[in-house]
């Protein structure tokens, strides 16, 4: 027996499915035995039992279940970072200097590509002034990711360096009781050994390098490290703790009202699937045996490698790596119905698309069910490989894509891509907050220079999804604090209201220079000010959007109508 997770359709099924699970004399879908429980989520669809392959088959089919999935690790997916990194970091220089900035910041704000740009794209822009009208001030982000250096200059309360952290190192195990969970450590432990986190929460929050630079941060890791319970699965129950965060925070007496949460995640969950004459990658082997591709399927079995790329990229499959399908998308149900729930609670979430050449499709997209067939650890298995990963791909997600540094402003090589990316913004050569010169160094951030506020902490630059994502993270979090009733809807239609059609497109996306657009939404990032930058208080009156699902539709849209000036 396996460790299988059940997600239940509603929260009201819970019980019954309870009921009928754990006590002797199943009928219709349910085994007739007690089945062993491993994990009961308090508040959580998902419950974690031991159950055969055929058992799991079966409940599947309950009219109460949504899905019976493996724990994602039994099936080989991998909880990874979005990121990828490229030899000079630097969009306009080969040598880092202090005084540079994430210009994700100048091209957002601006909206101004190729005349400030240069010919080649990398012109240094000097000596411009930009400004917003929001800072993020009483809005919570929370950094889903490696644990966040607290002590950086990046995340001082003043842009200098002073005034202590505006990072909490909270203590998220304090839920642990109200959630159900026992054995959890009594605190919740901050590791500090990875760039990426501090990189990711600096261009969401940083004072200089990013948005929402009066936010509180928070932050909680998607792996078990550092974590203290759950083991490899943490990228399941965190989900939980971030819930009961947003609706039991304490009242802001500044406002009256608690914090709206913000929440980045620059992570997602993938399967690479090998094949070619090395056979295995890390003691995991896999024989892909088919691809299926708009209802067609073909039999590859007998195919070399060779064969098999040029097959798979007529059939949709980005193959740049040759000899296997690097990180393939995988959606996980029970991870995303925790995501539902928590948009449903307020909290609006935004994620990294990724870095795997992928298309992501809509459900009633032409390639959505497009499906790789594969073998792993003797068992067979098919996997759907243009759904987008969770939690990227999950309903009501804002996904975003990342465009790179050249002047005509293509889509970057590795970046995600299709219907089901919602917006993209730069994410390339991105400069930000590292943890420290060492580890950035061994984890090959490449040209790093020392923090001009404090010489012991630097700033480097990376490229990924990982690093576009907080880019929209913090304009939504600026967004928070003049609207602090900002649903998850009307966030994306924020964005979409105000995105520039600014995206070049060439080649195919799946096939090299892996730079076209294919059915993307023609998206590029624009953040308008929601007041003058000066002669008016703060915040202005709002003029929400009546209608969030049709992006289309601009009559009568804004709420309370804008007034119009009318001169004879």
């Amino acid at each position: 027996m396996k460790e299988y997770i059940v997600t239940c359709k509603t929260h009201e099924d819970l019980q019954s499915l309870y009921d009928d699970m754990e006590t002797p004399g199943g009928n219709l879908h349910i085994p007739n035995r007690e089945v062993e429980l491993v994990q009961r989520r308090n508040i959580s669809r998902n419950t974690h039992y031991m159950l055969t392959e055929a058992e799991a088959n079966e409940i599947s089919q309950d009219s109460r279940v949504l899905a019976c999935e493996l724990n994602p690790l039994d099936q080989g997916i991998e909880f990874l970072p979005h990121w990828t990194q490229t030899g000079d970091f630097d969009k306009t220089e080969s040598t880092l200097q202090n005084d540079d900035k994430n210009w994700g910041l100048y091209r957002l704000i601006k909206g101004d590509s190729v005349s400030n740009w240069g010919t080649d794209g990398t012109t240094e822009i000097s000596n411009q002034t930009i400004s917003t009208t929001a800072s993020g001030r009483n809005v919570d982000v929370v950094i889903a990711d490696d644990h966040v250096n607290s002590n950086h200059p990046e995340f001082a309360v003043n842009p200098d360096g002073t005034g202590g952290s505006r990072m909490n190192e909270f203590n998220w195990y304090q839920y642990s009781s109200a959630l159900g969970y026992s054995g959890t450590p009594a605190t919740y432990t901050y590791n500090f050994t990875g760039n990426h986190g501090t990189h990711v929460a600096g261009t969401a929050c940083g004072n200089t390098q990013g948005w929402a630079r009066d936010a509180n941060i928070y932050n909680i890791h998607f792996l078990s490290s550092g974590s203290g319970y759950g083991g490899n699965s943490w990228a399941q129950y965190l989900w939980d703790y971030v819930r009961y965060f947003h609706k039991n925070k304490p009242i802001n007496t500044s406002t009256g009202r608690r914090n709206p949460t913000i929440m980045n995640n620059s992570w997602g969950s993938s399967i690479s699937i090998y094949f070619g004459d090395f056979g295995s990658v890390s003691g995991i082997a896999h024989n892909l045996t088919s691809v299926t591709y708009r209802g067609s399927t073909t039999d590859m079995s007998s195919y070399s490698a060779t064969q098999k790329k040029t097959t798979l990229e007529s059939n949709g499959c980005p193959v740049p790596f040759n000899t296997y399908l690097r990180r393939a998308p995988n959606r996980n149900a029970a991870i995303d119905a925790d995501i539902q729930d928590a948009i449903n609670d307020g909290v609006i979430v935004i994620a990294a698309a990724g870095n795997s050449y992928w298309n992501g499709e809509l459900s009633s997209g032409p390639d959505y069910n497009n499906y790789v067939g594969f073998t792993y650890n003797s068992s067979n298995y098919i996997h759907y490989h243009s759904r987008g990963s969770s939690p990227a791909g999950a309903d009501n997600v804002i996904s975003v894509g990342n465009i790179g540094t050249k002047v005509n402003e293509y889509k970057v090589p590795s970046s995600d891509w299709g219907e089901r990316v919602d917006i993209f913004a730069p994410g390339t050569q991105i400069i930000s907050s590292v943890y420290d010169q060492s580890s950035a160094t061994s984890e090959g951030y490449g040209p790093l220079v020392a923090d001009s506020r404090n010489s012991s902490y630097y700033l480097g630059s990376v490229t990924g999804t990982s690093m576009a994502s907080p880019q929209v993270c913090g304009i939504i979090a600026c967004l928070a604090e003049q609207e602090p009733n900002l649903t998850q809807a009307e966030a994306r239609q924020h964005l979409i209201e105000n995105s520039l059609p600014e995206i070049s497109s060439q080649g195919l996306p799946e096939q090299s220079p892996y730079e076209g657009l294919g059915d993307s939404n023609n998206r590029y990032a624009f953040i308008p000010k929601k007041r003058p930058d000066s002669g008016m208080a703060s915040p202005a009156q709002l003029h929400k959007n009546r209608n969030t699902e049709n992006p289309t539709n601009t009559t009568g849209v804004k709420y309370p109508r804008t007034r119009i000036q009318v001169t004879s």
